[in-house]
């Protein structure tokens, strides 16, 4: 019997529970900047909020499409409506770079999960609320995306009922700690729900679980504490399962803010 095949995306920022809950703390980090709105040069009393100037950067970064010139743009605009304020230019930059590329990533892996049209879809992470999500995007200008394509009919979350993940989500263990025995447990779990291999299946993951250490960029292999981390595609061979990853989303601040 020959190798069950399961396709992967491999991303630098996962669509999972703790996306969720940074894209909150984006959004509320710059509801608290509106405490200080910005002046607008020569246009009254006009105004604008922290999330007005994050909007427009975004706007600036996914017109048309991204590029490192659009890029620039947009970290200018920050930097102009910052107005010298250090601890305010911080804040919105933060704040940008993780929901552009959040938008990034969700769009660029949405694009391509559909292609493969998969029956199974396997996340990192646990079940969340797709309203807080979709809220997060909905308030920095962004259209939701969708979670999976419409083909799928099992969503599997692989860190279901994996209680070092949930710890983590409360901010009572590091993302070293949790790592230990995780890709194990999703071996497990992905082997479990696969059978025959006759449906297609997708996982949608971070690249550091995905792919080799030695394909990965130095800034990903930074982040790396844990040595537990990038063994899955070897656990599921183990198992008989190939690993195929199909497209690697990058940081689109790495690839256009050069």
């Amino acid at each position: 019997m020959g190798l069950i095949v399961l396709y992967a995306i491999a991303e630098s920022c996962p669509f999972d529970a703790l996306l969720v809950r940074d894209m909150k703390k984006a959004v509320n980090s710059l509801l608290q900047l509106n405490l200080r709105r910005f002046r607008v040069p020569q246009k009254n009393l006009a105004k604008y909020s922290a999330l007005d100037v994050v909007k427009q950067a975004l706007e600036l970064l996914f017109e048309f499409s991204p590029s490192e010139k659009n890029y620039r743009e947009a970290m200018r605009t920050l930097q102009v409506y910052s107005e010298g304020d250090l601890e305010m230019l911080t804040t919105l930059q933060a704040s940008f770079k993780l929901i552009a590329n959040a938008v990034y990533n969700a769009y660029s892996a949405q694009r391509h999960a559909e292609s493969i049209a998969p029956g199974t879809l396997f996340l990192q992470g646990i079940p969340f609320e797709v309203n807080e999500l979709q809220q997060s995007f909905r308030f920095v200008g962004v259209r939701p995306p969708d979670i999976s394509p419409p083909t799928v009919k099992r969503t599997i979350f692989l860190d279901q009922g994996f209680e070092p993940y949930e710890s983590l989500l409360e901010g009572k263990a590091s993302q070293t700690e949790v790592e230990n025995g995780r890709e194990e447990n999703w071996a497990e779990i992905i082997h479990s729900s696969l059978g025959t291999g006759e449906e297609t299946a997708l996982i949608r993951a971070g690249a550091d679980h995905l792919v080799p250490s030695r394909l990965l960029s130095r800034s990903v292999l930074k982040r790396l504490r844990s040595p537990k981390v990038g063994k899955l595609p070897g656990l599921l061979l183990r198992r008989g399962i190939e690993l195929r990853v199909i497209y690697r989303v990058p940081d689109v601040n790495q690839v256009f803010g050069k």
